[in-house]
């Protein structure tokens, strides 16, 4: 006779095996955007360290490639990004296309305090994202907002349009507030995720393997039997929806 229960167990388990990198946990430390309007405190680093880490990714068949690049490095998937767009020829649109889908593509990760359950979340975002967020320390209005005492929450306004989500909407509130008690305030400090252990650089050799074939198959390949674009979209599409089915690397 089958034990319902133990197969249930046993289900669950396959289910989290599945998720990136094996952890069911993974994808529990980011603040998920709804649709409509959330609101975060952006907290500071730790003693000297900066309130964001940044990175650069590769999309490539499907799969997320932190850039070299970030590190200092050389990047093979770069070389080849460039080099499309010097492609002539029957090949030129094909080429082009390619180089839009592995274009380096700015990610942004931020502490954040999810006001919807005061837990301290990770916030991955996009250039027009992170820039409005910058724009607060700039304009004669705000200031820091990751101030402790004197700050400023941040209202994120996820509006899609089509098949990307827009945050244009998005800005600081109003009110400069004390970002929550001081007993909070040290919990929160004490619970700041490890965002620059994120960023995991990917191999040259494995870039490199990646670049060849690449090249390869859009050089080789009929004139006029383009690549889908799908994946060629602006910078401030919702990752989290990219992170529930594939690993970053």
């Amino acid at each position: 006779m089958v034990n319902i229960d133990e197969l249930k167990k046993k289900y669950e388990q396959i289910q989290n095996a599945q998720t990136p990198g094996g952890n069911s946990d993974f994808l529990k430390k980011f603040f998920m955007m709804e649709e409509g309007t959330s609101v975060v405190r952006v907290l500071p680093g730790k003693d000297e360290e900066e309130f964001y880490s940044e990175t650069a990714i590769h999309r490539i068949n499907d799969k997320n490639h932190h850039c070299p690049r970030v590190k200092g490095e050389d990047c093979p998937v770069c070389d080849l990004y460039y080099r499309l767009w010097k492609v002539e020829g029957p090949m030129k649109d094909e080429a082009q296309d390619l180089a839009r889908q592995i274009k380096p593509r700015k990610r942004y990760y931020l502490n954040v305090v999810d006001r919807r359950d005061e837990s301290v979340k990770i916030l991955s975002v996009g250039m027009k994202l992170f820039g409005k967020i910058l724009d607060c320390f700039f304009d004669e209005d705000y200031g820091d907002i990751t101030d402790l005492d004197s700050g400023w929450d941040f209202k994120i306004v996820k509006d899609t349009q089509g098949q990307w989500p827009n945050y244009d909407k998005s800005s600081p509130k109003p009110k400069q507030t004390s970002a929550g008690t001081k007993k909070q305030v040290a919990e929160w400090m004490d619970e700041l995720h490890d965002i620059g252990g994120l960023i995991k650089v990917a191999g040259y050799d494995d870039l490199k393997r990646m670049a060849v074939e690449m090249e390869g198959l859009v050089m080789d390949r009929p004139a006029g039997n383009e690549y889908s674009e799908d994946s060629s979209k602006g910078g401030d599409e919702d990752y989290i929806a990219h992170l529930k089915d594939l690993k970053v690397d």
